[in-house]
């Protein structure tokens, strides 16, 4: 009799222990399933984080190149506006001497400030070459300038309009045709013109 009972005394403590074991392993496999899920929703969570930052860099890149090809565009259009620009001016000048009323005026006041120009350099000889493009002949006839200055007449050049004036040994010239005074005014032009331009698209804006 004692032997059952002590047989069923040690099934019983077998029986709390298999049902403890039991309870303890249902927990640990809980435990272990909300970590996992845990873990699951923050891989998740920053894959999720890692597409919004990727998608926000590859949408701020998008946005700095159209910004850069916009002002590219505005750039190159501005350029060729500028360069269209000058090259009508450039078209007006070789033409200016078909008005041969207004153009010989202009040729006069070229010729005056040419001479002003070279005076201060000329120390005590006071003789200047003027040079002319040959279609100018006619107009500078009877031309005296300052009557303290003796003027020598050349028409060896090929320009627009305008003159050179040099003294006699040709140490220093001032060059005042309408090609060299073009080409010393295009880069003042282009500034000018950059300016206006860009005031333009501003306000465009």
């Amino acid at each position: 009799m004692e032997f059952d009972t002590i047989l069923d005394g040690i099934l019983d403590i077998a029986e709390k222990q298999i049902a403890e074991i039991k309870q303890q392993t249902d927990q640990r496999i809980k435990d272990i399933e909300t970590s996992y899920k845990k873990e699951a929703e923050q891989i998740r969570a920053n894959l999720e984080q890692e597409g919004r930052v990727r998608l926000n860099r590859e949408a701020a890149l998008i946005k700095q190149q159209a910004e850069m090809q916009y002002l590219q565009n505005v750039s190159d259009a501005r350029q060729k506006l500028i360069q269209k620009t000058l090259n009508e001016v450039k078209s007006k000048l070789k033409v200016v001497r078909s008005s041969s009323k207004e153009y010989k005026s202009l040729l006069i006041s070229l010729a005056d400030e040419a001479i002003e120009d070279l005076l201060p350099s000329l120390g005590k000889e006071k003789v200047i070459v003027l040079s002319f493009d040959p279609a100018d002949r006619e107009l500078v006839k009877g031309y005296k300038g300052d009557a303290a200055i003796e003027l020598q007449f050349k028409y060896d050049l090929d320009c627009w309009g305008g003159c050179d004036a040099s003294s006699i040994d040709g140490k220093v010239c001032v060059y005042n045709t309408l090609n060299d005074r073009f080409e010393r005014a295009q880069s003042i032009l282009q500034q000018e013109l950059s300016l206006f331009f860009d005031e333009k698209t501003t306000q465009g804006t």
